[in-house]
């Protein structure tokens, strides 16, 4: 059991919204035919200097186990640049 579907069990509390099926269907819909996730909300600029960093820290794939990692790997490059 984890702290998504047990909140309480971990001194959580439930926080879930429900969203209707038909919403979320055409909120994925809406993204995927307009514009890829990454246009919609960053711009050209930004897109390419995180594309130059993760290049600079080697590529690596993305798991649930190493996400965290590569992420603050880049979060201390961009630390660097400022």
């Amino acid at each position: 059991m984890n702290t998504f579907c047990n909140p309480a069990k971990f001194l959580g509390i439930q926080c879930k919204i429900p969203v209707p099926p038909e919403a979320a269907q055409e909120m994925c819909t809406l993204v995927v035919e307009e514009t890829s996730p990454r246009e919609c909300w960053i711009g050209d600029d930004f897109a390419k200097i995180m594309d130059n960093i993760y290049i600079q820290i080697g590529s690596p794939g993305l798991t649930l186990e190493n996400a965290w990692e590569v992420f603050t790997t880049i979060s201390d490059v961009i630390h660097t640049l400022s």
